[in-house]
């Protein structure tokens, strides 16, 4: 019998590279880009398994130049954070969509006023899986962002901005709680976590052969 062999690290940022820049998409699209209803859905719904791949991919790549517990620590923050924030989509989704299925309905003795007041309440189950989203992958993003401090690839810029990046949104999160921040006018610094994830991802793409020559060096 022979033994099992390690994935090539250049396998790994292949991996990584896709996955990032598939989840990047399936944000920005989602978003910003007018689309059919069930594409919309499908690229919303894979947002969350892209980000997980991506984190996954990421995990190998930092600890082929240095295992750690904060790097641990964030890809395991960071993987359930995905399957949240697919929660969440799902609710939320499922949730607008069978508040417009009962809108076209007869509806004895519930008014359009009442049926939108029951809907405030029950589209705040998806307000509060939003918040543990955030508070997962500001975790996440902390620990990922501390644990390639000194990396000699991504420097110490994107360890700074990863960890600010993070206080700041798991900061405002729970300070309006249980609000959005951008709901009470104040500033969402979810797309500036994302902004540091694209940031991460183009620069791994950029230094990809830096990366692969360093991993195999150690």
């Amino acid at each position: 019998m022979t033994g099992s062999k390690a994935v090539p690290i250049e396998s790994w940022i292949r991996f990584t590279i896709f996955n990032g820049f598939a989840a990047v998409i399936s944000y920005l699209a989602t978003v910003f880009i007018p689309l059919p209803v069930t594409i919309s859905l499908l690229l919303a719904f894979l947002f969350g398994p892209f980000f997980m791949m991506a984190t996954l991919g990421t995990f190998f790549i930092i600890k082929s130049w240095k295992a750690s517990t904060f790097l641990f620590a964030g890809t395991v923050f960071n993987l359930v954070a995905t399957a949240f924030v697919t929660l969440m989509l799902v609710v939320q989704q499922s949730s607008y969509a069978f508040h417009d299925q009962f809108k076209t309905q007869v509806r004895p003795g519930v008014s359009n006023e009442q049926l939108n007041w029951i809907f405030k309440e029950v589209n705040s189950v998806q307000l509060g899986m939003d918040v543990t989203w955030d508070i997962f992958v500001s975790a996440g993003t902390f620990f990922l962002a501390l644990s390639i401090y000194k990396h000699p690839v991504f420097k110490n810029i994107f360890a700074y901005t990863g960890m600010l990046a993070a206080v700041l949104l798991f900061s405002f999160n729970m300070y309006y709680f249980p609000q959005p921040p951008a709901s009470t006018g104040s500033i969402d610094f979810g797309p500036l976590v994302s902004l540091w994830y694209s940031a991460l991802t183009v620069y791994t793409l950029i230094k990809r052969k830096t990366l692969s020559k360093l991993a195999n060096f150690e």
